[in-house]
């Protein structure tokens, strides 16, 4: 389904703003 590719694209998203979030505050 189109809108699972779309939510798993989100996730993606929204794990690599944490992870710069992480990196900044380390």
């Amino acid at each position: 389904r189109l809108t699972n590719e779309l939510h798993l694209q989100m996730i993606d998203y929204h794990i690599g703003l944490f992870r710069a979030i992480v990196n900044k505050s380390a």
